[in-house]
């Protein structure tokens, strides 16, 4: 410590307090380096230079609470601030964070509302193109001034009213007025048109009773019948004809039992058939009579009429035996379908039906 001070100025006694020995840093302190509140700033001020430490990841610098530190900067030089909670400007960015978060959910609405809208033009564009249809659909159906319609059904009218320019309750003028081309307010009933013609098609709409006695077929129907006190009519082959009455209204019926040929049996080969289409239909016993074992009674369809080797179980299961052992007795005549038969002994007459 210096000596005895109080003959020293004021630099000097300051210079003894600051240094402790002849080597010590002599300390000069600068006039003019501070100001009073509020005072004017002037050109010529000088001061001390307050430096800073840069810190790129802003961390604590004393050890504990009421330590000295140093003001810390990043890289650029920026001093870090730490805002303090409440302040004006956390209220500032907390206004702005409630005004983004506010503009964020208007823009999803706004998104929304687009792709409502992009879905409302789609519906309006499509119904516009069905109007658009429909008017071209009317735009053809016009004719000059006039409207052409297609009539599908109409009901019964006999009240003289109109249903548009058609008038109902009177009758078509003579003539082959046609429906398409009736005359506005005209006063035609559509409902008793005479159709006079047809035009030419194998599916034509055929009336039932239209087909003449004794004329080609040509798809015409069939009269069901009429009556013939003399059925001997002639109709060519292919023709058409009406089903014969008597005069009581029966059906005359030609027995054709043996109408194919008919044939005598004395022996016993084997007898078949060679006209085409026929088989035999019938067999009448003129003595007593038994068929060969073999080849004896050789039926079209075996169970289904008598046969030599099948028993005739189709139509009932109690069908009895073979018949090749067995007599028919003179004037019996049996009926069925027969490919041919042989005889054993006796004598029958085979009679040919197409079948």
């Amino acid at each position: 410590m210096a000596d005895d001070l109080r003959g020293y100025t004021e630099q000097e006694v300051l210079n003894k307090v600051l240094n402790t020995s002849n080597d010590s840093i002599k300390v000069d302190i600068t006039s003019g380096a501070e100001y009073a509140e509020d005072s004017a700033h002037a050109t010529t001020n000088t001061g001390n230079f307050i430096l800073g430490v840069r810190n790129d990841t802003l961390a604590a610098l004393g050890g504990t609470d009421g330590d000295y530190v140093a003001f810390q900067m990043n890289a650029d030089g920026a001093l870090y601030v730490d805002v303090a909670n409440g302040g004006v400007l956390e209220s500032a960015v907390d206004g702005l964070e409630t005004l983004l978060t506010g503009i964020d959910a208007d823009t999803d609405a706004i998104k929304t509302d687009a792709a409502a809208i992009e879905v409302l033009l789609g519906t309006i564009d499509s119904d516009t193109n069905d109007i658009k249809t429909a008017v071209e659909l009317i735009d053809n159906a016009i004719d000059g001034s006039q409207m052409q319609v297609d009539v599908v059904a109409i009901s019964a009218q006999s009240d003289g009213t109109y249903i548009g320019d058609i008038k109902f309750g009177e009758s078509l003028p003579a003539g082959s007025a046609a429906i398409g081309k009736l005359a506005a307010n005209s006063g035609v009933d559509i409902g008793d048109v005479d159709v006079t013609s047809l035009p030419a098609s194998t599916n034509t709409i055929e009336v039932v009773g239209d087909a003449a006695e004794d004329a080609a077929v040509a798809g015409n129907p069939l009269l069901s019948g009429g009556r013939y006190d003399n059925s001997e009519r002639t109709l060519d082959n292919g023709d058409v004809g009406a089903l014969a009455l008597d005069p009581s209204g029966a059906l005359y019926v030609r027995e054709y039992l043996g109408q194919s040929g008919s044939i005598l049996v004395t022996g016993t080969t084997a007898v078949t058939t060679s006209v085409s289409g026929t088989k035999f239909i019938a067999i009448q016993f003129i003595e007593d009579t038994v068929f060969a074992s073999s080849g004896g009674l050789v039926a079209t369809t075996e169970q289904l009429w008598p046969d030599d080797t099948g028993e005739s179980t189709a139509i009932d299961a109690n069908g009895g035996a073979a018949i090749d052992s067995i007599t028919f007795p003179q004037g019996m005549t049996i009926f069925g379908r027969w490919d041919g038969f042989t005889l054993a002994s006796g004598k029958c007459i085979g009679y040919l039906g197409r079948v």
